[in-house]
């Protein structure tokens, strides 16, 4: 993720101008301005989670965590669920 994209637009803008295989560095400053907004903070954070569910569905059929909360799902028996 060369940087967060959220309808189009670029949330997040790395300094200079990145390859986009390449590590991006951002200015502390302008990140550290950028959290105390919600509406911002809730965007971002909406975007790299959808990036990352996208990236991991194909992890899906080679029994990798398919309950979303990053812990491995357990199966339960529905007669011990009740326990």
């Amino acid at each position: 993720m060369t940087a967060a994209h959220g309808k189009g637009r670029i949330l997040l803008k790395p300094l200079g101008d990145p390859q986009p295989n390449s590590v991006k560095y951002f200015a502390t400053v302008e990140v550290l301005e950028l959290i105390k907004d919600r509406a911002w903070l809730a965007r971002i954070t909406t975007t790299v989670s959808q990036h990352w569910r996208q990236k991991n569905q194909g992890k899906k059929g080679c029994g990798a965590d398919t309950s979303g909360n990053g812990h491995p799902s357990e199966n339960v028996s529905p007669v011990l669920a009740g326990r």
